[in-house]
């Protein structure tokens, strides 16, 4: 009975060192082998491509901006944007197109080129922006903020039309696009609206008519030619 427990206890001994040493061995290789590495995730294109593109057409010198964000704190309408000024320069570097597409940043830009005049290394913001703007006005990316896209676009059309921007057309024109008329008179505005175009009408201020520019020709051929390259 005794020679029987001690052929046990011996057999448990050396199952016990053996699986310690198979955890010790297993311990070491996991030490030795180098982990996999993770894969990277990459962001956008890094702007390779949508860079090159953007530079090209409009001049500007996006890879210059080195984020000093002054072009941020110039501008009078910042604080209305999703995406501030640095940040798209920002974005177009590093290939986000459609995140500055879907942006309401370059539809509240009122292109007063603040940005640009304050830019140290003169980078053009202004220029991306309403760039970026006539993009997404082409393209099938829903605006942020239709109301304006269709304003954008409703001055295009005047422009084209006459070689002018004559605001008494310009906002009849807005006013008759689809539902733009209707939210006016839903959230009371075009009342308020309505008041202050007659009273600038009554002092002068706002001339019903404007003559066709001599120039409308080549403007029309400028607006085609600009068209077919962002499209």
């Amino acid at each position: 009975m005794n020679i029987f427990l001690l052929h046990i206890q011996s057999r448990d001994r050396q199952f016990t060192k053996g699986k310690a040493m198979n955890t010790i061995v297993a311990n070491q290789k996991s030490a030795t082998l180098p982990k996999p590495a993770k894969k990277r995730k990459l962001i956008g294109d890094r702007g390779d491509y949508f860079l090159n593109r953007i530079e090209g057409e409009t001049g500007a010198n996006v890879s210059a901006c080195y984020q000093c964000e002054r072009c941020t704190n110039a501008c009078p309408v910042s604080y209305f944007m999703d995406i501030k000024p640095h940040q798209a320069i920002r974005y177009v570097q590093l290939g986000w197109r459609e995140n500055l597409l879907k942006s309401s940043t370059i539809w509240v830009c009122l292109s007063c080129e603040m940005c640009t005049t304050y830019c140290p290394n003169e980078v053009g913001v202004a220029e991306v922006i309403n760039h970026l703007r006539n993009i997404a006005a082409h393209s099938s990316v829903p605006p942020k903020e239709k109301n304006l896209a269709v304003f954008h676009q409703t001055f295009l059309e005047v422009l084209t039309k006459s070689g002018r921007v004559n605001e008494f057309q310009l906002m009849n024109a807005y006013y008759l696009k689809p539902n733009i008329l209707h939210e006016k008179i839903k959230n009371g505005s075009f009342k308020e609206e309505l008041l202050l175009g007659l009273t600038l009408l009554r002092k002068g201020r706002l001339k019903p008519f404007t003559s066709r520019s001599k120039a409308i020709k080549e403007i029309q051929r400028a607006y085609i030619q600009a068209r077919g390259e962002i499209v």
